[in-house]
């Protein structure tokens, strides 16, 4: 039986740890059971999964932890294809807990394993609530969340609920001991009642199979990711909880977005970001409409849109036109539509600026925002949600998403403007922040392809030396400045290139700038003579011709969540105080690494800010790509540093190039014949 039906649509369930006492989790887990249309068959403490006749498809497991492996042992034994572990007391509490864990996976056998640690499975269409939750948030929706804390498991019932969001799927992997984070994306991905895929996270142990996965379902359906543990603090109480690691916080950045992940802060904004992807089309572009009856409103949203990268355009003069005629005296027309305080027309103004704006060409969304008497006034709301019904009866796919500014006592009206499909995101903040999740998702969703195939790979080690390893790259298309190692003054006046300036530097310094072992823009021989003496105090020199570019930092690691990993950042032997950098997983293909470098801030810089000449971008773009590479295909590489490629329009050469392996520290250009 395939995992997912297992999980999620099972025929029997067995509960073993069954309990007629109130209080304890066995009854709780009784009483939400109740409402599955299957079987549920109780194992009480005593007996055994063996015992029971016929076949299980689900044990949800509620017994101590040390009495979790001979459970698991008899579903293996029975044939039971997942069980469910929500007993705690595993891997989160320590070394003795992390061999109670690896003795559960070693005694299940061929049986999958959820958890332990965990809060449960729900689906709520079946309905099934194998879970500590109270209740299931309301069915007939495509959003499904795989959450690592259970309390969010339990608490999104709640916040579902005041929102009126509709879910299809909750699972809490716990400890995540056997069923990983990526394969539950690839079993939701093959789902077709799970529209919007959600997860929220603490660890991400299978950070390079899950964003492999998600970049090939992104194209079709939306991945939507909280990550918690990004700082310091963050991340030790995420090891205490979950015994993992976080990973590097910029790493995570760039990987997800180069699979068409939508990265969210909290899970508020991840549930936000749900029901904006799941309840109404994407917006075509970054164009969008405000209909306000507040101008102070319709600006704090019009700026927080822009801070998503969206735009608030003022309308044709046509349009305007035939918006003035609706509206009252002294309405504005422009955008943000002013409709004023005229309350007794709300009802009537409210839906059909709505359908105008949408069917008008001349917008991408359209936000109204109902705040205070608007929002009480449910004529209103039953006319916005009908003249969104008509918009997709009539397919026009420009998202309404409404921003509700108003009391308690208004809610209803919101919920009625939810169960027809529409939106509603308290206060501008979340609404701007909602929307532009949505176009975010929207551009990933086409730019995001398959990665190209990995480089072949190259047997034997890897060389450190500066002739080897520029030979390497040279295979790669990488081009690396000619340098001479020297060790004597006349050594290094006979290495210095004719008719260009000379470059002398230390050859074996890690940073050679912060030590001083740097001399630049050299012309003559006495000049290369008296910076050889000096630098040769300190070691080795290495002579090289001086060339111009702008300074490129690119790089490649070898992660441990995510493998081989590239970085590209402005300002060469300054980027780690200038902090402008970018990450992608490896293997990247020109397109994206370009994409990469569109990304940095400093972008302008090469593309000919000022009036400069914009640099060849596809030659720095190659460089990028086969930093990549040369990790994929030699196994002993942890780490490349180009720092600085010099980048300009006749290509991009490195000036400085250093390997680290897995038998060597980081090694530079610092010894050998010409290269």
């Amino acid at each position: 039986m395939r995992l997912l039906t297992a999980l999620f649509t099972p025929r029997r369930v067995a509960l073993v740890g069954a309990s007629d006492r109130a209080g304890t989790l066995g009854h709780l887990l009784g009483r939400n059971l109740a409402s599955f249309p299957g079987e549920v068959v109780p194992v009480r403490s005593g007996e055994s999964l063996r015992d029971v006749p016929g076949e299980i498809d689900l044990a949800v497991v509620s017994v101590p932890a040390t009495a979790v492996p001979a459970v698991a042992a008899d579903a293996a034994a029975k044939g039971v294809p997942a069980m469910v572990v929500l007993s705690g007391g595993f891997a989160e509490t320590g070394p003795e807990g992390a061999a109670l864990q690896a003795e559960l996976v070693a005694a299940a056998g061929a049986t999958r394993v959820v958890g332990p640690n965990c809060f449960g499975v729900q689906n709520c269409d079946l309905p099934l609530n194998a879970s500590m939750a109270a209740g299931l948030p309301l069915g007939g929706g495509g959003i499904c969340l795989v959450s690592q804390s259970g309390a969010y498991g339990m608490a999104i019932y709640t916040l579902a609920t005041d929102e009126r969001a509709r879910f299809a799927k909750i699972l809490a992997p716990g400890n995540t001991c056997d069923v990983t984070i990526a394969e539950l994306l690839g079993e939701l991905a093959d789902d077709p009642a799970s529209a919007t895929l959600c997860f929220l996270l603490e660890s991400l142990a299978d950070g390079r199979a899950f964003v492999e996965r998600a970049r090939a379902v992104t194209p079709h359906k939306p991945v939507v990711v909280a990550k918690t543990g990004r700082t310091a603090a963050g991340a030790r109480a995420a090891a205490s909880h979950t015994a993992a690691l976080a990973g590097d916080t910029a790493i995570g950045h760039g990987v997800f977005r180069q699979a068409g992940i939508v990265e969210v802060a909290s899970g508020q904004e991840l549930l936000d970001a749900a029901r904006a992807l799941d309840g109404q089309p994407l917006p075509a572009g970054p164009r969008v409409a405000i209909i306000s009856n507040s101008g102070g409103v319709g600006v704090e949203l019009t700026d927080l849109l822009a801070d998503e990268g969206l735009t608030v355009p003022e309308l044709s003069p046509g349009l305007q036109e035939r918006i003035r005629a609706m509206l009252p005296p002294f309405a504005s027309p422009v955008n943000p539509v002013d409709v004023t305080p005229v309350w007794s027309r709300f009802a009537e103004l409210y839906p059909a600026l709505t359908d105008l704006l949408a069917r008008s060409g001349e917008v991408d969304a359209v936000v109204p925002v109902l705040l205070q008497r608007a929002a009480l006034d449910t004529a209103t709301a039953e006319g916005l949600r009908d003249a969104v019904a008509g918009l997709r009866a009539d397919g026009v796919a420009v998202p309404v998403h409404v921003c509700w500014v108003a009391p308690r006592d208004a809610r209803p009206n919101a919920d009625l403007l939810a169960e027809g499909g529409v939106p509603c995101f308290d206060w501008p903040a979340r609404t701007a922040r909602a929307l532009g999740h949505a176009r975010r998702y929207a551009l990933a969703r086409a730019r995001t392809r398959p990665a190209r195939p990995a480089p072949a790979r190259r047997t034997g080690p890897t060389p450190t030396d500066p002739v080897g390893l520029a030979a390497v790259l040279a295979e790669l298309g990488v081009r690396t400045a000619r340098s001479r190692l020297c060790r004597t003054p006349d050594e290094a006046v006979a290495a210095a290139p004719p008719g260009v300036p000379a470059v002398v530097k230390l050859a074996e310094a890690a940073h050679r700038t912060e030590l001083g072992g740097v001399r630049l823009d050299l012309r003559t021989p006495d000049a290369v003579r008296a910076a050889a003496t000096e630098l040769l105090a300190q070691g080795p020199v290495l002579v090289q011709p001086r060339l111009d570019g702008v300074e490129i930092a690119v790089g490649a690691v070898r992660d441990p969540q995510f493998g081989p990993v590239v970085m590209v950042g402005l300002g060469g032997i300054w980027v780690e105080v200038l902090g402008d950098v970018a990450f992608a997983m490896a293997p990247l293909d020109r397109a994206e690494a370009r994409d990469l470098l569109a990304g940095l801030r400093g972008h302008g810089v090469l593309t000919g800010a000022r009036g400069a000449e914009p640099v060849d971008l596809d030659a720095l773009a190659d460089v990028v790509v086969a930093a990549g590479d040369l990790l994929l295909a030699a196994d002993d590489v942890v780490e490349l540093d180009l720092n600085p490629v010099l980048a300009g329009p006749a290509g991009a050469v490195a000036v400085d190039w250093k390997v680290g392996t897995t038998a060597t520290a980081c090694a530079g250009a610092g010894s050998g014949a010409t290269l």
